[in-house]
């Protein structure tokens, strides 16, 4: 979802960014096409902004450190009490 986000942010402001050179160049009908490509790209990133899925439990690893085992170990026993 997070690349969701940033690929419709990047394409918001490019079309954003087209509507100076659309109106000066073509016709004004056609400035509605990047105005309404900019609400719909717009609507895509608000759309993804869900959360994350929460974090799986901490589990003892070979990659933590020795207190960092220890805790996680003393974590696990309060919740099982």
């Amino acid at each position: 979802m997070k690349a969701l986000r940033i690929v419709s942010c990047v394409l918001a402001a490019l079309s954003l960014a087209a509507i100076t050179p659309v109106g000066i160049f073509c016709p004004i009908e056609y400035i509605s096409v990047p105005i309404v490509a900019t609400g719909i790209f717009a609507a895509f990133m608000l759309l993804a902004r869900k959360k994350s899925p929460p974090e799986p439990p901490q589990s003892v690893s070979f990659m933590n450190t020795d207190e960092e085992n220890e805790a996680i170990r003393k974590q696990q026993e309060q919740e099982k009490k």
